[in-house]
């Protein structure tokens, strides 16, 4: 059984996608799963990276990347389809860009039984910076 989630996976990746190199595999490896498709060998390489491995290629849990490859019985489903669908597309984030990376994809592992609920991952939020007053307008509105 594996220690990770899923989830757990992608947001390993995110943090380490501060690395230009790191981002770059992997903006690399999502787009050839996006232009290979779901059925391709370029998806499942990029879906690799999101289950614990034991030898490295091995999933430790195979129902992982079944489910990330849509070939455990859940082609079809919506939600998960948007979450997969999701995953990949945000493949292409990269430094300034991957605040946004894994959004949708939290509760992914549900129903594989492995002991966790999905995480609360909060929406990130956009600060808006409050307008300077110029010294001129500031004169009126004391």
């Amino acid at each position: 059984m594996p220690k990770k989630r899923i989830i757990d996976a992608v947001l390993t990746k995110k943090s380490s996608m501060k690395d230009r190199a790191v981002a770059g595999q992997n903006q690399t490896l999502a787009i050839a799963a996006i232009k290979g498709g779901i059925r391709s060998a370029e998806w499942r390489a990029y879906m690799m990276q999101f289950v614990e491995q034991n030898p490295p290629g091995t999933p430790v849990d195979p129902r992982q990347l079944d489910r990330l490859l849509g070939t455990d019985g859940t082609m079809g489903d919506p939600d998960l389809d948007m979450k997969r669908a999701y995953l990949v597309a945000d493949g292409p984030c990269g430094p300034e860009t991957r605040l946004l990376f894994g959004q949708y994809v939290d509760s992914i592992d549900v129903g594989l039984d492995l002991g966790c609920q999905p995480a609360d991952q909060p929406v990130p939020r956009t600060t808006k910076k409050k307008a300077k007053k110029s010294p001129r307008a500031a004169k009126y509105t004391k």
